[in-house]
């Protein structure tokens, strides 16, 4: 009931906690039932009077210490065997000496005053449940068993208190009593072992629940696993399938001859586009373009990074999916087929656009996208509209030309403009740069129709960004609207203005264009042609079964259809439903009260999921003789739901299937395949075979010998991949070998993320150096500063350091100072944080990183003596004097506050000066920290910040210049709800934001 309360918001309504209570409570209590049993156990021999009893309560308690340090010990800290066992031997012998001692005590204290035990008792579970939600979240899971245990142990002791306080009294229960409540135990434990099958199949619909439940309530969360043993969901077989071939193309819309110009925008969300109903004039030409053409309201890009969106849109194909299982190198591409029809074709476009996985897209990146004529250089959209105007000059007028133009504006690092001007923070500076490259695209367009009047112009971009509506930054983690949904407007001379509510993807582009310039299209594009949706003319032929479009990342999916988002987490496999006509911010799951239409858009998911890659030849198809079966592709695509299917494949007559069958278990990391891969691992007679299914197990914290044989394998490649199942275990046997991998060529992204938290894992001090020298790799780098903190190899603080003290990601910053923090700098963290907590948009929980670091004061911060005076006076107001450190752009000065509220609910911390006036202290007038009764703040310069929730968040504020002109120092009054705690606050300089790097010349090529 306190989770379900604490997650109201997230719940469909008051049915969904019945269902809870009634389909996963008997659940929770047959896994909190051997924590009860034993707790009553132990109570039992503790309260026995003989001295052998007490012995085997604390041998008891030793087994569950030891048990639980072994877990730890595996999963984190000692690889050698002896530290390992001492470190085990350690904690068993703290239970057994604390169960011994203090059962007296127990014994005592139980049975004379049951109630107060019982209230000790609850205090104790709820301080496991709380250190077992909040502390190493989904980390080392004997951590969170030991803590699930030690929370359901305490019930015989708070049963007990309950039955003296229904009788009223201390006494202890004596006579039948004592075993009503052990029969009582035993009856709910047969009928929920009974029910337990039933209730995890009903259980298993609930998506909704399930993912509220295993991420708030740790030990109801228990319960949520073992309904996901006793029943799994079960795979939806698609009934049908979406006719993915396109019609009988028609001349819709009739291009035939016409230039063609693309603009793709970088980092553009439709939302902050005043076509779509942006309220701030960022786009006056776009706006322009849009009300002579056709709006497309609902578009979205396949994946949200550009190297696979940009090369998506210029194959008509969802590249991603693609090249995970090997394929879509051979792509045809936009340029390629109009330059066989005689178009002569130019893009402008900076080299960031293969930055991502840039090793996967080599041969995209070396030949251009096919395109004859390539300026690739990081340029402003002005420099863009004079390198295109160039180009056009040149060329002659009877060939017909298609151009694109890929602005890199405002992809970060965001920059203000002068003449576009919507403030400091990074979304004002990012609606800067929006303003900027609209301009450009004015030019550009106008350039091109001065020219070439009847030209088809196209403008997109190749994703949005996030600004914290789902708790992130930038782009490429999520498939929610703003990091997805992009513009997309198509305008020409005959093409009437129209908004299109359908949705749409932008690998729609080159299909739709082909068929309107009457070029033939090649089979494998995967797009639709969506000239109907342009011209308004009713389909003909065979009409796709929904206009839906699909997005993905490496852990989510997208499904759009209508006004519907099925948006689901692709390896948990539980999913969400979101309604935008009702809901445009993606916060309220709908599912389950759209079941029908939930269930038949995760079928549809599915089918779209298994079609990926079906009309691809070569790579990686080729290896079978005939394509991949339909799990292997889902698996390859990253669905955790296909395992069983794929596990059920080791048993297949070809060979190479059961080889990437074994190797996709081994990517997935799911136990759900374990038993086969057991089976596997025995019979086989492949050896290739026997090695995946080893190297799955040992992932899976199985062990298998065969793992480390292969660290001495003549293949390079299985010694890397036994290396790393045994780091993922905590046996640094392979270190070496990880270090070596690393230095030589560094993995792809996703498996590079794997090796840095298996080095973590066993401390591979070895590593450090290796790891220091690739923190220019931007997206790598907040997982390098975890690792090399995880690591604790103190040589990392300096180069650490400085790189922070230039590091312009938010991401970054946070998990830099963070590495900094666990390896002990002070220091060095002053500079650069006093700048961050004083740009435009200040380090996320900078306030909280300077107090774990010791540096509060040193960063214009309330010593802890200060903050504790403030904190007991600020309900009835109390003078603050704060030194603000130096530094700053000479602009103002900036609160910060971190607290919360005790009761949930929302109060106020205000900033300000007295009506009456705030003078500098003389004699007679109030000092620092003196309480001021009666306080009336003046509200022409007080500065008001809200906090809600019990847990600290941390709000800012720029300070009145009459707060903060007296010398070094900022003096004001801090007047406080009394339901707000503050737990820190400082005073520092205004900032401007790190300027972004020079761009690189450009070379023709």
């Amino acid at each position: 009931m306190v989770v379900s309360w604490i997650a109201r918001r997230e719940l469909a309504g008051g049915w969904e906690v019945r269902d809870g209570l009634l389909r996963l409570a008997p659940l929770a209590w047959i896994v909190a039932s051997a924590g009860g049993i034993l707790g009553a156990i132990v109570l039992a021999l503790w309260e026995s009077p003989g001295i052998v009893a007490r012995r085997v309560a604390a041998l008891l308690v030793a087994g569950l210490g030891g048990a639980v340090g072994w877990g730890v010990s595996r999963g984190r800290h000692f690889a050698a065997v002896p530290l390992r066992a001492a470190f085990v031997f350690a904690v068993a012998a703290a239970g057994l000496a604390g169960a011994y001692a203090f059962a007296p005590w127990v014994r005592r204290v139980v049975g004379r005053w049951p109630q107060r035990a019982a209230l000790g008792a609850a205090a104790l579970a709820l301080a496991a449940e709380l250190v077992n939600h909040s502390i190493l979240p989904r980390l080392y899971p004997a951590f969170h068993l030991g803590l699930a245990a030690l929370t359901a142990m305490t019930a015989p002791v708070i049963g007990r208190g309950l039955s003296a306080l229904m009788r009223g009294d201390d006494a202890p229960i004596r006579g039948r009593a004592v075993f009503v409540a052990p029969a009582g135990v035993a009856l709910l434990l047969v009928a929920s072992l009974a029910a337990a099958p039933s209730l995890a199949r009903r259980l298993s619909l609930a998506d909704n629940l399930r993912l509220i439940f295993l991420d708030r309530g740790p030990l109801m969360g228990l319960g949520v696993e073992i309904g996901a043993m006793l029943a799994p969901p079960p795979p939806l077989e698609p009934s049908g399938s979406i006719d993915d071939t396109s019609p009988e193309e028609r001349l819709d819309v009739d291009w035939r001859g016409r230039d063609v110009l693309l603009i793709s925008v970088d980092a553009l969300r439709a939302d902050h586009v005043g076509a779509y109903g942006y309220p701030r004039p960022t786009s006056p030409h776009i706006d322009a373009i849009a009300r002579e053409g056709a709006l497309f309201l609902r578009a979205y890009c396949p994946t949200p990074h550009t190297s696979y969106s940009v090369t998506s849109m210029m194959t008509g194909k969802n590249l991603r999916p693609l090249i995970v299982q090997g394929l879509g190198k051979d792509s045809d591409t936009f340029a390629g087929i109009l330059r066989t029809y005689g178009y002569r074709t130019a893009a402008f476009y900076p080299p960031a656009v293969f930055f991502i996985d840039e090793e996967l897209f080599k041969p995209f990146q070396e030949r251009h996208l096919d395109f004859e004529y390539a300026r690739v250089e990081f340029a402003d959209p002005a420099q863009r509209a004079r390198a295109v105007k160039a180009y056009l000059e040149t060329q002659p007028q009877d060939r017909s030309l298609f151009l694109w133009v890929h602005l890199f504006e405002p992809h970060e690092p965001y920059i203000a403009h002068e003449g576009h001007d919507f403030g400091t923070r990074d979304i004002d500076r990012y609606d800067s740069e929006i303003a900027l490259a609209d301009e450009g695209i004015g030019e550009i367009v106008s350039a091109v129709r001065a020219r070439r009047p009847d030209a088809v112009v196209i403008v997109t971009a190749d994703h949005g960004e996030e600004f914290g509506e789902h708790h992130g930054r930038y782009h490429g983690t999520t498939v929610f609207e703003e990091q997805v949904r992009v513009p997309l407007i198509v305008a020409t001379p005959g093409l009437a203005p129209r908004r299109i509510e359908a949705p749409v993807q932008t690998i729609d582009v080159l299909p739709t264009v082909l068929a309107a310039l009457d070029v033939p299209r090649p089979p494998r594009i995967r797009g639709h042609n969506v000239g109907a949706m342009l011209s308004g003319k009713p389909a003909v032929g065979a009409p796709r079964k929904a206009e839906v479009a699909f997005s993905e990342t490496d852990d989510q999916t997208l499904l759009a259809d209508a006004q519907w988002r099925l948006v689901c987490a692709r390896r948990a496999g539980a999913c969400a439903l979101y309604n935008l006509d009702l809901d445009p911010g993606e916060a309220r799951d709908v599912s389950a009260q759209n079941q029908e239409r939930f269930a038949a858009m995760k079928a549809s998911l599915r089918i779209i999921a298994v079609a990926q890659g079906r009309y691809e030849g070569g790579g990686a198809l080729a290896e079978a003789g005939r394509p991949w079966p339909d799990p292997i592709r889902r698996g390859l695509a990253g669905d955790g739901e296909a395992v069983r299917e794929i596990a059920a494949l080791l048993d297949d007559s070809n060979v190479e299937f059961r080889r990437k069958a074994a190797e996709v278990l081994f990517d997935l990391k799911r136990k759900e395949g374990a038993p086969e891969l057991r089976l596997a691992l025995s019979r086989d007679e492949d050896d290739t075979v026997r090695r995946w299914c080893a190297l799955s197990l040992t992932r899976l914290g199985e062990g298998a010998q065969r793992t480390v044989e292969l660290l001495d394998d003549p293949d390079t490649s299985w010694r890397r991949l036994a290396a790393l199942a045994l780091a993922e275990n905590g046996d640094a046997r392979g270190a070496a070998t990880l270090v070596a991998w690393w230095q030589s060529e560094p993995p792809p992204y996703q498996r590079a993320r794997d090796v840095l938290a298996a080095l973590a894992l066993i401390h591979a001090k070895e590593a450090a150096p290796v790891l220091i020298r690739s923190l220019d790799d931007v997206r790598l780098r907040p997982y390098l500063a975890e690792a090399l903190a995880e690591i604790g190899q103190p040589s990392a603080r300096a180069p650490l350091a400085e790189r922070w003290a230039t590091e312009r990601y938010q991401n970054s910053r946070a998990a830099i100072g963070d590495a900094l923090v666990k390896l002990g700098a002070k220091s060095e963290l002053v500079g650069p944080l006093v700048r961050f907590l004083g740009t435009p948009d200040p380090l996320p929980n900078g306030l909280d990183l300077a107090r774990r670091a010791g540096i509060l004061s040193h960063v214009g911060g309330l010593s802890d003596e200060h903050l504790l005076r403030v904190r007991s006076q600020s309900a009835r107001g109390v003078l603050v004097k704060v030194m603000v450190p130096a530094g700053g752009n000479g602009s103002g000065r900036r609160v910060l506050v971190r607290a919360h509220t005790s009761d949930g609910r929302t109060g106020q911390i205000r900033i300000g000066r007295r009506l009456e006036g705030l003078l500098p202290a003389k004699s007679g007038q109030p000092k620092e920290g003196d309480e001021l009764p009666l306080i009336e703040l003046d509200p022409r310069g007080a500065v008001t910040l809200e906090f809600s929730g019990g847990s600290p968040t941390e709000a800012a504020a720029a300070l009145p210049l009459d707060l903060a002109a007296v010398g070094d120092e900022a003096r004001f009054v801090v007047l406080s709800s009394p339901n707000v705690v503050l737990e820190a606050l400082a005073v520092v300089p205004l900032a401007d934001e790190l300027a972004p790097p020079a761009p690189e010349p450009w070379a023709p090529h």
